[in-house]
């Protein structure tokens, strides 16, 4: 076999044609990544003289050294193989004056089993005699050894031995340094985006209340989103909103449909969502998906605008509400022919953001329920008291609407508003057990059945009471009848004993009681009531609330003469009461 010197052959082709040494050499690089070729080059400087590159698997040389020395490497594959699995340097052939030297490199996964081997001259040569029996053990001629070996030093076999185990081990350390340096750049840069991704959810939980809009929310997370990832857009796409436009609704508010929010340089029109996420497929409606561009270059994909993408559902427990999507990187962008792409990463950030969401959507929603059920509550307590007394049917709420109108102008805040609304709407709910031919009698009542009225208010703080969202109401249902002069019931409280609210409910209840028409008699002309408030002043009712009667004097009568739907239990969302006869008009009308 033709054994040809170092500096006259070539690394050949994958097909195994035959190379210098009997070894077939393969492709460059073949399986001889960075790591490995510095490692060899390491072992090169060091020893001062070349390596060749061997994979032991196939023969196949990788690397060659350049004006080296190799014995016949295809003759020892096997005890370099065995080199390669015991992972340190070994003398594989020993004729003096020559020793071939064998170290093993490193594999990391499915890498084929290398070894870096180099021929040393182990004593001074200066005739052909001293070198001819090695140049017969290792197929090459005695001229060419004699030629390379006064070229180069020799070097005692425990020193190459010693030598390359220093080599190997420096180049261990090398490595593990380096792999250390890119974990930290790893863990640097984990922490950074953990950093960013806790400052949004952060930022997000500080917009979180139940009164915050849905909508809303999904703006402010897609705009930050784009802050924190790298894509060319940021889109939600929501199939319902249950947003809470009206607390404690007492009329039930249409779920608002499909709402998209996008932001950026969006690649899909509107109008394409809809077949778009219908073609990725039902996962991407429990499942995070991302797609890159090996996958979106393929013939299969009917949208060439989107390059890279992530979605993620908004879920909250089995309750689905849309998806969040980030549409191609612009890492490509930014570096023509970049690698970048979606991953793990955008996809957790992601996943957190959208857990958000649909946690807050989730509790919007049943906070929706439960105020669309207490609503019903008040409404269907509010309808017994009218069934109970038809000839008072209205006054519920017309007291609720004229105390909120007096507790506006005495300043009271919005909490204490709607109290006092649900105070008004539920003051009279004890006529519930009210004896009905007491409670309809349309002639005087006897002392005896005056006495039986007498414990509505009492009665209805025994049915109201355990209802936690009526603990505010309980005490102007208890004490809407007390007077300010102690002379009403059920305690006899004086002044300010009796709670602000139940004392602002007792002159709106009293109004509408004397202004209403009964079977038994007509309303109260206005002049009449008119003397009665202000001689009862300071006796019978708060003069504070007497004195705000006649500051809203027009209001009171717009509210006693005309009847409205119901109106929502939270009064901040009415319009403001107006000041003038033609503004009350149009807002009652």
């Amino acid at each position: 076999m033709d054994n040809l010197h170092h500096n006259q052959h070539g690394v050949g082709s994958p097909l195994f044609v035959e190379g210098h040494n009997g070894v077939p050499a393969s492709e460059p690089n073949d399986g001889f990544r960075p790591a490995l070729r510095e490692l060899t080059n390491m072992l090169q400087r060091a020893f001062e003289q070349p390596f060749d590159v061997v994979d032991t698997s196939t023969g196949c040389l990788v690397h060659a050294g350049e004006d080296g020395l190799s014995g016949d490497l295809e003759a020892r594959l096997a005890i370099c193989a065995e080199v390669a699995r015991r992972g340190r340097p070994e003398i594989v052939d020993d004729v003096a004056p020559l020793l071939m030297l064998a170290v093993p490199l490193p594999a990391v996964d499915e890498e084929p089993p290398l070894v870096a081997v180099s021929t040393f001259v182990t004593e001074p040569v200066d005739q052909e005699d001293q070198v001819r029996a090695a140049a017969r053990a290792f197929g090459i001629s005695a001229d060419e050894v004699l030629h390379w070996a006064k070229a180069h030093k020799h070097w005692q076999p425990h020193a190459v031995l010693q030598l390359s185990g220093i080599v190997l081990e420096k180049a261990a350390g090398l490595q593990e340094e380096s792999q250390l340096k890119q974990q930290l750049v790893d863990v640097s840069a984990n922490l950074l985006n953990t950093f960013e991704e806790i400052t949004l959810l952060h930022r997000l939980t500080q917009k979180l209340s139940l009164s915050s809009s849905v909508v809303e929310l999904c703006e402010l997370a897609v705009r930050w989103l784009a802050e924190l990832l790298p894509a060319e857009c940021i889109a939600i796409k929501l199939e319902r909103v249950e947003d809470i436009r009206e607390q404690h609704e007492l009329e039930f508010i249409e779920e608002q449909g499909p709402v998209l929010i996008v932001h950026g340089d969006c690649p899909l029109k509107e109008d394409e969502f809809d077949a778009f996420l219908h073609q990725l497929g039902p996962l991407v409606r429990t499942d995070p998906l991302v797609m890159n561009r090996n996958v979106t270059i393929g013939s299969h994909w009917d949208y060439p605008s989107v390059l890279d993408l992530v979605t993620v559902p908004i879920r909250e427990g089995d309750n689905f509400f849309g998806w969040l999507m980030a549409f191609n990187h612009t890492g490509r962008v930014l570096t023509p022919n970049s690698e970048a792409e979606f991953g793990t990463v955008e996809a957790s950030s992601m996943s957190s953001v959208a857990a958000l969401l649909g946690i807050h959507s989730g509790n919007v929603s049943l906070y929706r329920q439960q105020a669309e059920f207490f609503a019903s509550v008040v409404r269907a307590l509010t309808s017994a008291i009218d069934a109970k007394d038809p000839y008072t049917c209205g006054h519920s709420d017309r007291v609720a609407r004229l105390s909120v109108c007096l507790a506006r102008r005495m300043g009271c805040h919005a909490d204490d508003l709607n109290t006092i609304y649900l105070s008004g709407l539920l003051h009279d709910i004890g006529k519930i057990g009210i004896n009905d031919a007491v409670l309809r009698k349309p002639g005087p009542l006897t002392n005896e059945e005056l006495e039986h009225i007498k414990t509505h208010p009492e009665l209805g703080h025994r049915i109201l009471n355990g209802i936690k969202q009526l603990d505010k109401v309980l005490p102007v249902v208890l004490h809407h009848h007390e007077a300010w002069d102690g002379s009403g019931y059920p305690h006899g409280l004086r002044g300010e004993e009796c709670p602000y609210l139940a004392r602002i409910v007792a002159v709106a209840d009293s109004i509408d009681a004397m202004s209403s028409d009964r079977p038994y008699r007509k309303g109260m002309p206005d002049e009449k009531l008119d003397a009665i408030l202000h001689d009862g002043a300071g006796g019978q009712w708060d003069p504070h609330v007497i004195n705000a009667v006649f500051q809203v004097r027009e209001e009171i009568r717009r509210i006693g003469r005309e009847e409205r739907k119901p109106l929502s239990l939270n009064v901040e969302k009415w319009q403001l009461f107006p000041s003038t006869a033609a503004e009350v008009a149009a807002v009652l009308t």
